[in-house]
């Protein structure tokens, strides 16, 4: 399913660009969310947090015209160690 979300806005941003219209895949890591009845916690510090997409997203606003990130992948730096 993740492959079909990609291609799928692959395709769209393909169509779209000539349009100026911007299309772009964030693909994040691990992110302290509330999925699952969740309850982020100290335990999830070392996790990208919804201001890091926040702010990606808004820098991705803030991109000039002429630039198209399509895919962005964003990880945690420090994961715990297994």
């Amino acid at each position: 399913s993740k492959f079909g979300v990609t291609g799928f806005t692959q395709a769209v941003m393909l169509d779209l660009r000539n349009y100026d219209i911007k299309v772009t895949t964030i693909m994040p890591g691990s992110v302290a969310t509330h999925f699952n009845d969740h309850e982020p916690s100290e335990q999830d510090a070392w996790k990208i947090q919804k201001e890091d997409i926040g702010e990606l997203v808004v820098d991705l606003l803030k991109m000039n015209q002429r630039a198209l990130p399509s895919k962005i992948e964003i990880r945690p730096t420090k994961p715990p160690q297994k």
